[in-house]
């Protein structure tokens, strides 16, 4: 690993003196490398795409204006291409090519999930370092089915609401996950009291700082998998598509501390991540919106209450249209998601819907998420039933 850190750091170093970008241009010098430091060539191969990347990163801050300095990596650590190791996954035994004619073993504790995650496509490389191992799997990606309904989510501090349309009924739907920002708080809450109990010894602040961060990363990204699990799961049983806004925060102040101190730790960006990641892993189609006017646009007639805060309920003054402003903000996604469909969807009969706002305005919120349980629930056969026939006046 301690050759391998080298052979990076002096292969960004020649990318960025020579000025060479592509990979094929470090060939040679990687085959000197692998000849000065007696190993596997493919690993000095690795090591110059690994310097490539990080050289290329170099650049792109430079040119934006920002400062960098030349990348150094000062950790040891091994990327091995397939060619190089392999694994078992039955025991855990892993051989690692380190020259030609010289291997080295270890074993691995592999848990249910990773066999199960293993069996699905194939081991394409190895990142090692003194603390864990990470095996990359390469897996085939399934195409995109034609959808026949669409789920549209607003994205929010607190949960995901919208609309579930289909050919047959229309209903309101929410993802709560309050439990996220409780969690973030009660973090921030700890870190705040141990700079105050560790002010005078920051070594041991940071450290202990670097735990709870740990912690609370780890139990928010629990949460929000089970979140996204269920979410792409409910799309790919009803074949539907699911439709978000395309979200980026503002940069720059705004709102005081504590706002920008939720904004900042609001995690939106992961979870649409999430949920983009396993509705690519499955097959089901996403559908970016843009997010401008969704909550302060009336779906009935289309005008926009153009105030900084519409409230929780949102009420046109135009027309008289009255509903939540969360579901009302994915009445509009859902719209505008309607009319971005692609020909083929169109052919299918997803381009042939149409949504009344009228139907959804006392239809029952059906939670596709509960706070607190193991993960996502189906709607069920009872509460379908009762939404087709609240919401079958509703389609066109």
């Amino acid at each position: 690993m301690q050759d391998f850190r080298l052979m990076v750091n002096r292969g960004i170093r020649y990318a960025l003196e020579n000025d060479l970008t592509a990979k094929g241009s470090m060939v040679k010098f990687g085959q000197s490398l692998a000849k000065e430091y007696h190993v596997n060539g493919a690993h000095a191969q690795t090591a110059m795409g690994v310097a490539l990347s990080l050289a290329k990163g170099h650049r792109r801050r430079l040119s934006k204006g920002k400062k960098s300095k030349v990348p150094y990596v000062f950790r040891p650590f091994l990327r091995a291409d397939d060619v190089t190791f392999h694994i078992t996954p039955e025991t855990g035994l892993v051989r690692l090519s380190l020259r030609y004619g010289e291997w080295t073993s270890f074993h691995v504790r592999l848990s249910t999930y990773h066999l199960e995650f293993i069996d699905r496509g194939r081991v394409k490389q190895l990142v090692l370092n003194d603390k864990r191992a990470v095996f990359i799997v390469e897996k085939e990606v399934p195409e995109r089915y034609m959808p026949t309904s669409i789920l549209a989510l607003d994205t929010n501090e607190r949960s995901l609401d919208g609309v579930s349309l289909t050919s047959e009924y229309a209903l309101p739907v929410s993802v709560p996950y309050p439990d996220v920002s409780v969690v973030q708080h009660r973090h921030f809450v700890r870190r705040r009291k141990l700079a105050k109990k560790k002010s005078k010894d920051r070594r041991v602040w940071r450290k202990l700082a670097a735990k709870e961060g740990r912690r609370e990363h780890n139990r928010v990204s629990q949460r929000l998998h089970l979140i996204s699990e269920g979410l792409v799961e409910f799309a790919l049983n009803e074949q539907a598509a699911i439709a978000l806004e395309d979200l980026s925060l503002p940069k720059g102040g705004g709102g005081g501390r504590r706002m920008r101190r939720r904004l900042s730790s609001w995690p939106q960006h992961e979870v649409h991540r999430q949920i983009e990641c396993k509705a690519e892993e499955r097959g089901v189609p996403i559908i970016k919106v843009d997010p401008r006017y969704t909550s302060k646009t009336c779906p009935r007639c289309g005008d926009i209450k153009r105030r900084s805060r519409v409230g929780q309920v949102f009420e046109c003054a135009k027309c008289g249209w009255r509903l939540d402003r969360q579901i009302n903000a994915g009445l509009n996604i859902c719209r505008t998601a309607l009319a971005q469909l692609p020909r083929e969807a169109e052919m299918r009969g997803l381009g042939g819907l149409r949504l009344d706002p009228d139907a959804l305005a006392n239809d029952a919120m059906i939670l596709l998420y509960a706070p607190g349980n193991a993960g996502a629930h189906e709607v069920s056969g009872g509460q379908r039933a009762q939404g087709e026939e609240m919401s079958r006046n509703g389609l066109l």
